[in-house]
Parts: C-alpha cells; sequence; structure tokens
C-alpha cells in the first residue's frame, strides 16, 4: 500500500518561486499534496481548518519579515514543523531560525528536488521524536506528582536524620541497612557534585537562601550513579542559628535522561550521530573568544562538500545516500585529531574546526589525509563506487571579524576547489574572487 501523502502548506508570495518549488515537489521521490499561500495571514486562516504535515514558509512575506513571521506562525501552530525558505544565506538567522522553532533553513537557489524531498523527510521525523519525547516528559511529570516521595529531617543539634523507609527505598536500601547519621546521605554524593551540594547546604543554613534546592547524584545500592532532586527548608533558632531542617527527595533519573535526550535531538544530526549547525557555531564562538583573548592562537575551519552527491541518491536511492554519508562521516572523524570538532551542517556538507594548529601546514595535512582516505570505495546497494570531496580551508589569521565571515571564507574556498575539478582543497586568499 503507498504512503499516505504529506499535506504541505508552501507560503510564498513570489509566483515565480511558488511554480519552481511545485516542480521539485512533482519531480522528487516523495508522495506530497501542496497547498499554499502568499501572506502569514492567509497562513494563519488556512491552519485553522485544514490540517498540515509541514509548512514551508518564506521569511518575507507582504504581512511578516524575518524572524517574526517564524515565530508568528509558530506561536499559532507549534504542532506543525517548519522549514523556513530564504533567498539569502546567513548563518546567524539560520541559526537564529532553528532555536526559535524551524526545523531546517533553505537558501532557495541551492535547492533541488533531492535536497528538498530529504528536508521534508528529516523535518518531519525529527519533529514527532521530539514530540514524542515532550509526551514522555510530562507523563513522567504526572507519574512523579502522584508518587510519594523521600523524606528526610535533619536535627541539626544532635546531628541526627530520620530518612523515611521511600528515602531508604529510593537508594535500594531496606530500612535495618541505613543509620541516622548525615553521612548515609553526604558520603553518597558523586565527587564531582560534592563541592556545590555542600555549598548549597551551607547557603541555606546561613539563611542566605530561602529554600534549600540541590539537584544531584547519589549512588545507588546496585553500584550505579542515580540524579536526585533534594528540597528543603531549614528552621532557625537563637540568634538566628539553624535548629533543624527537613525536606523531600525525588529521583529525576528520568527526567534528567530525557532533558540529556533533548539536547542530543537539538544539537546532534540524528543520521550521522555527529554534531550539527548549531553546536559547531557553539563552539566556533569560543575559539573566537579565545582569539580575543591570545593573539597567538591558531585555528582553522574546513567545509567540505561532496562531489556528485546527488547522483548518489538519483541512481541507488535515498537509503544507499544516507549510508554513504554516514560512512563518509566516519571516515572523516578518522582523519582528525582528538582536538578537532567535526560537524554536519547540512545535506552533504560538513564542517570541521581544527583547534589550536601550531602552523597553518597542519590544516593541508588534514585535509590531505581526508583525501587519501577516499581512495578506498564505499560499498552499498551491493556495489562499489568512489566518492571525492572538495574542501575549503580559511584560517582565523584572515582578519574575519564575525565567526560567520570564517565559515563563508571556507566556503568560498570550497567553491573554488569545486571550480577547479574537484577532489582537492583550496585555501581562502583574502582577495579571490567570491
Amino acid at each position: 500500500m503507498p504512503p499516505k501523502p504529506l499535506n504541505l502548506l508552501l507560503v510564498e508570495d513570489n509566483p515565480g518561486d511558488v511554480r519552481l518549488f511545485k516542480e521539485y515537489l512533482r519531480s522528487s521521490s516523495g508522495a506530497f499534496h501542496l497547498d499554499f499561500d502568499s501572506s502569514v495571514n492567509d497562513c494563519l486562516k488556512r491552519l485553522d481548518h485544514d490540517p498540515m504535515d509541514l509548512i514551508l514558509l518564506d521569511l518575507t512575506l507582504p504581512d511578516g519579515t524575518g524572524l517574526d513571521t517564524l515565530k508568528q506562525v509558530h506561536h499559532a501552530k507549534p504542532e506543525i514543523p517548519i522549514i523556513i525558505l530564504t533567498g539569502n544565506q546567513d548563518t546567524a538567522m539560520a541559526i537564529e531560525s532553528l532555536k526559535n522553532g524551524a526545523q531546517d533553513y533553505l537558501v532557495k537557489n541551492q535547492v533541488d528536488s533531492t535536497l528538498l524531498n530529504r528536508s521534508i523527510r528529516y523535518a518531519v521525523e525529527r519533529f514527532q521524536l521530539f514530540k514524542k519525547i515532550e509526551e514522555e516528559r510530562q507523563r513522567y511529570e504526572l507519574v512523579a506528582m502522584g508518587s510519594n516521595d523521600g523524606v528526610w529531617d535533619w536535627d541539626l543539634v544532635t546531628n541526627q536524620v530520620y530518612y523515611s523507609s521511600r528515602w531508604k527505598w529510593l537508594l535500594g536500601y531496606q530500612d535495618n541497612e541505613i543509620t541516622t547519621t548525615p553521612e548515609e546521605w553526604l558520603k553518597r554524593i558523586h565527587p564531582e557534585d560534592m563541592i556545590r551540594v555542600t555549598g548549597e547546604l551551607a547557603e541555606h543554613l546561613a539563611n542566605k537562601s530561602p529554600l534549600f534546592v540541590s539537584e544531584h547524584r547519589l549512588s545507588h545500592k546496585d553500584g550505579t550513579y542515580r540524579w536526585f532532586l533534594s528540597r528543603g527548608q531549614a528552621v532557625f533558632g537563637h540568634k538566628n542559628r539553624p535548629i533543624r531542617i527537613a525536606g523531600s527527595f525525588t529521583d529525576i533519573t528520568q527526567h534528567k535522561q530525557l532533558e540529556q535526550d533533548l539536547a542530543k535531538q537539538a544539537y546532534y544530526d540524528p543520521l550521522t550521530r555527529m554534531p550539527n549547525r548549531l553546536l559547531f557555531t557553539e563552539n566556533l564562538k569560543r575559539a573566537f573568544a579565545h582569539l580575543q583573548r591570545d593573539d597567538h592562537y591558531l585555528f582553522a575551519v574546513l567545509y567540505l562538500d561532496l562531489d556528485g552527491f546527488k547522483y548518489i541518491n538519483d541512481h541507488f536511492g535515498h537509503l544507499a545516500g544516507d549510508t554513504l554519508l554516514a560512512e563518509f562521516a566516519h571516515r572523516l572523524q578518522t582523519c582528525l585529531r582528538p582536538s578537532d570538532f567535526l560537524s554536519r551542517v547540512g545535506g552533504d556538507e560538513f564542517n570541521v574546526l581544527l583547534d589550536d594548529l601550531t602552523d597553518p601546514g597542519e590544516a593541508v595535512i588534514i585535509a590531505e589525509r581526508i583525501l587519501k582516505s577516499l581512495e578506498t570505495p564505499f560499498k552499498f546497494s551491493g556495489t562499489q563506487t568512489l566518492i571525492t570531496t572538495s574542501i575549503g580551508i580559511a584560517y582565523s589569521n584572515q582578519e574575519c571579524l564575525l565567526y560567520e565571515d570564517l565559515v563563508k571564507a571556507a566556503d568560498n574556498a570550497m567553491y573554488q576547489a569545486k571550480q577547479a575539478g574537484k577532489a582537492r582543497y583550496k585555501i581562502y586568499q583574502v582577495n579571490q574572487p567570491r
């Protein structure tokens, strides 16, 4: 049985772009039903009565411009994934779009039917995964609210602590296995959390905070560490001295795992499991901050684009293309130093941050190592094929004022490598044509 077509809404006021995207979708391998509107207002009216699986949203419309357009649509229909369409390649805008609810950011003159189909497919899958994680988080919070927390009551005069049976059970112990000393709690705190937790407790006992609230890890009887939320309030006596503190104890291990899953989805590419554009940009910003403190600090950005990747998708299918991308990412990783940072930033585009170079020649050596690694054929779909890549190199000492400028410089050098015959690297020169 053929898959049910995805209902897409294209919000675009340029008739030429509407025709172009209709043609892309018609010639792609996906099953889509497309409607279109030319304004934010018309879009929102349609969404009130027509269910949609995804919105393709231009950022420049008669009644909306830039991020305000995205925020308006996302706020009205947060349950529908959005892909941004724009005529400008603006890294900062792309990042802000993703932070404000967009699933992808496509530059119109770089889009073809294959890229559009892949972007739609990934956006819907990624959005559904986010939705599932959020539902699980809400379900967990309801369960936690309906369950009994552990209770503790610390007499600071006698230095004895009452731990409830539930408190002990959460750590895997029976009543008779836990004594009444504070060490039963404190000795189980993870070494990395100890200074912070004792500091938070001391601050409250000094009456410098209204409540003691601390998230930290404790060792369980089974040898693992679990995350707990400890909350308490002190009672103060003569001369404002603390005489007692009592509170609750909640296992938040599942909640912490969900937080980690959400962070991974936000910062990692689901196909290659490599960091995505957002995480790469944060690392690049830190490198620029280091550069402001140390004039001698040198780093570089590599911009890689596979040569002829569209041919693989068209002749072997998207599954083969995905397999190749994952293998390509793995090969790239083996060519880098432990301090280097690899990211997938687009369909078949990758960025590498080469950190703390001793001299510019190190970047060239790594680029040559990458090209050498591709001399071994890729195997998929019962066949073998050689794949090459074009690499652009840009150094941090090239007077780039913003991190976006360095990425654009590397991108420009990569384009020069493609123009020169592909399967090679080019180093960005300040005066080379753009």
